[in-house]
């Protein structure tokens, strides 16, 4: 299996089908084994029906995990690391926002990187939505040295291999671009595209996203004082 592509759901019912039919249609474009993995996070709309209607039609591409209760989208990703069997792992979220589209912008860097992740470019967004996540940007850049300008963009290509000893935590994948980084890995920002919300609303709050961030923002400090590295001066065997 080349490819594994995860996405989280809640209560995107309206676009899933859409949805389906773009990441289809790529990756046939890409001409790769692929598998898509749905992670429906205690949706309380008609998703996880949904979900099961397209795996009853595509049965061999859709593997599906749903939560007895909303665990946010950390865990949902986790979730679907865990089932995961391609050798590079895409992520995306649900609400069409990203286009499946832009999988192929990835692709060239494949071989030069460990890890891709996108910036949206012109992102369609609320004027509160974009200047928390400047302020966020500004505070991981002081704190930690995080020079990742969208820790919010969903869309992502890495190898499977990353995950084998991630830290995962609540909340990791504010900071997955930056932890990948300081362990070694090669990562590389790519421009996609980015659009606005088609269905339904936003499932994010920003005063929440914001108290939850500073913590989570003190503990990564904390990680990272506690990575151990070593340059090899002198080896013999």
């Amino acid at each position: 299996m080349e490819y594994s592509v995860i996405i989280p759901v809640f209560n995107e019912e309206e676009s899933l089908q859409i949805l389906y039919s773009k990441i289809k249609k790529v990756m046939q474009d890409i001409e790769k084994e692929y598998e898509v993995i749905f992670v429906d996070d205690a949706s309380t709309d008609n998703s996880l029906e949904i979900i099961k209607e397209l795996k009853n039609k595509y049965s061999s591409s859709i593997k599906i995990i749903s939560f007895k209760s909303r665990r946010g989208q950390s865990t949902a990703l986790w979730a679907g690391f865990k089932k995961a069997s391609g050798k590079w792992i895409i992520t995306l979220d649900a609400d069409l926002q990203n286009d499946p589209e832009d999988i192929k912008i990835f692709l060239p860097f494949q071989k030069s990187y460990d890890f891709i992740t996108g910036i949206r470019k012109d992102r369609k967004d609320t004027f509160f939505k974009k200047m928390a996540s400047k302020i966020a940007y500004l505070c991981r850049r002081i704190v930690l040295k995080d020079d990742t300008l969208d820790v919010g963009c969903s869309l992502r290509m890495f190898r499977r291999e990353i995950l084998d000893n991630f830290p995962f935590f609540k909340n990791f994948h504010r900071f997955f671009p930056y932890l990948v980084k300081i362990t070694g890995y090669r990562t590389v920002q790519v421009y996609v595209n980015h659009y606005p919300r088609r269905f339904g609303k936003s499932k994010y709050g920003i005063w929440r996203r914001f108290i939850e961030g500073v913590f989570d923002l003190w503990g990564v400090w904390w990680l990272k004082r506690r990575v151990m590295k070593y340059e090899v001066k002198f080896e013999q065997s």
